[in-house]
């Protein structure tokens, strides 16, 4: 969700500004929107998508409970319940991604079976409460017009929901490249570009790529397409009107299915880690696990982040009592944990993101998305870093002081660490012969570096010869 400030709140809205005010998320919307907007909140379908999860929950503030600092400001203010974690389109998997269009597209029918439709459909206008999507961007609901059987989201749809998914699926381009803005996407020509003739060739790609490109080439050149006349307002134009715009948003779904549906048909090399991971002995991962889960119940957390969760394994005994936000580099792997957690109904939040590079704040004047590290300060209660320290160390070129850092900042109760050694073949894998440069990266100055910071309550060497602390940050 945008990030306003106090001063002006979000400002692309001509209905309306949101605010991220001392913990609540409220909307002031203009005088003349107030009407429309609390006859939407009271409709039906807007109370079943709601009570359902599908829609955030939304409320008109009273007088009394409107921050001072805020009076001054001309409209109506309403509070959005607020979704416990905050994550962007370009921290998505592909399985999020997919998802959340998937839930754009059945909240959207189910409007239009009511008499009302999205008029903005982006990335940006939905949030994650742990695996479930939610529509944040409720003044985006407007009455259906009789006679407009043409979506007119439809262009936002395809270029920030589906050919991402579809660049993702068919060429690799990382979500985080053509989602970094996430109200432009990729566009229908650079999307033909990037696929080629023998990528597009393909009845979904022809219908979403191809004619879509060349339709905006001829606009370029001055040969537009006339528009179709609209049908006479009444009741038989407005059952028309659903009919057509159901059936075009069925097309949609059916060709987001099958995008979806590839997904996990895919491999990377860490996707496949479970099954390769021979640096660890059956008796080194029974005990990794057994200290782990122990360290957990430890600190019972109400929040954890997980650095690094790979397969997501930790990441889930975590999940049994906790809140957790996983992160990973590898896309494949993060849909596939994404994939696990929603079947089993975890409270796992996973995303793409190397923090060595967070994602950072965005927008204009870099104010409208918070980072990474400003949306995860003071949220956690207990940060993992399993083997993950020696990646950050030699891939990332970060100090082994700035590492543990980063762990203590996150968790405000305790840091479970994974110290692996120079001598372990992964480290060795990843050093390539300049292991002898690491100097400040050995299990001695590991261990005065924690003691500094807080407590170490638990130690235990694995036969492997890795290390698993669990430092305990609570005065």
């Amino acid at each position: 969700m945008p990030v306003a400030n106090v001063t002006g709140g979000t400002f692309r809205d001509p209905a309306g500004s949101l605010f991220d005010f001392e913990g609540r998320i409220l909307r002031l919307v203009k005088s003349s929107e107030v009407g429309r907007f609390e006859d939407m909140l009271r409709s039906d379908v807007l109370s079943r998508l709601v009570d359902r999860g599908s829609v955030v929950g939304t409320r008109r503030l009273e007088a009394q409970d409107i921050p001072d600092r805020l009076r001054h400001l001309s409209g109506t203010w309403f509070k959005h319940d607020r979704v416990p974690f905050v994550s962007v389109p370009a921290e998505w998997s592909a399985a999020m991604l997919a998802e959340a269009a998937l839930h754009t597209i059945e909240v959207n029918l189910e409007l239009v079976r009511h008499g009302y439709i999205l008029k903005d459909a982006t990335p940006a206008n939905v949030l994650f409460n742990g695996t479930e999507p939610v529509i944040v961007d409720v003044p985006s609901i407007e009455p259906l017009i009789p006679g407009r059987d043409v979506w007119v989201a439809r262009h936002q749809f395809e270029t920030t929901f589906l050919l991402p998914l579809m660049a993702r699926i068919e060429a690799g381009l990382p979500i985080q490249w053509t989602l970094s803005d996430p109200v432009a996407g990729l566009s229908h020509e650079q999307c033909a570009q990037l696929l080629g003739v023998s990528r597009w060739w393909g009845m979904d790609r022809i219908r979403h790529v191809a004619l879509p490109a060349a339709l905006a080439a001829r606009t370029v050149s001055g040969r537009a397409p006339a528009s179709a006349p609209a049908s006479p307002p009444g009741a038989t134009a407005l059952r028309r009107t659903q009919y057509v715009l159901e059936r075009s948003l069925r097309a949609l779904q059916d060709t987001v299915t099958r995008y979806s549906d590839r997904i996990d048909r895919r491999q990377s090399h860490w996707s496949g880690y479970e099954g390769t991971r021979d640096h660890y002995s059956a008796q080194d991962l029974t005990d990794k696990r057994t200290l782990v889960a122990k360290a957990i119940d430890a600190v019972s957390p109400d929040w954890v982040l997980d650095i690094g969760a790979n397969t997501g394994e930790f990441s889930e005994y975590a999940a049994r009592r906790s809140a957790v936000v996983a992160l990973d580099v590898d896309e494949v792997s993060v849909s596939s944990i994404y994939r696990r957690a929603r079947r089993q109904r975890h409270a796992i939040h996973p995303l793409v993101m190397d923090v060595v590079r967070p994602t950072p704040a965005s927008g204009w004047k870099n104010s409208e998305s918070k980072s990474f590290l400003q949306r995860a300060q003071g949220r956690f209660d207990l940060t993992l870093m399993l083997a993950v320290a020696h990646h950050l160390r030699v891939s990332g070129g970060v100090p082994l002081e700035e590492i543990i850092d980063l762990g203590c900042s996150m968790g405000r109760k305790g840091l479970i660490f994974e110290f692996v050694p120079v001598g372990d073949p992964m480290f060795s894998a990843i050093a390539r012969g300049r292991e002898s440069i690491y100097s400040d990266y050995d299990l001695d100055n590991c261990m005065r570096m924690l003691e500094r910071r807080g407590h170490i309550v638990m130690r235990r060497n694995l036969r492997n010869g890795r290390t698993i602390f669990l430092l305990s940050l609570s005065s």
